[in-house]
């Protein structure tokens, strides 16, 4: 089971660091895999730069070998 944390928690991803984001208003699936910037959550295809203000919510998820 995955611990979600709150977007807005000061506890935040390492740096470049994928992460599964909840954000059900930015896009169908409610999911995103995205990373922490430093500054904002995002992804390289994102369409615009306001993704970030779509997430709820983020995991730290084990990625495939």
């Amino acid at each position: 089971m995955s611990n979600w944390v709150d977007s807005e928690a000061e506890v935040k991803p390492q740096v470049r660091r994928k992460v599964l984001a909840y954000c059900p208003a930015w896009c169908d699936s409610g999911y995103q895999v995205c990373f922490w910037d430093g500054k904002v959550f995002m992804y390289e295809e994102q369409p615009n730069n306001d993704f970030h203000t779509y997430v709820n919510a983020w995991t730290i998820f084990l990625e495939a070998e």
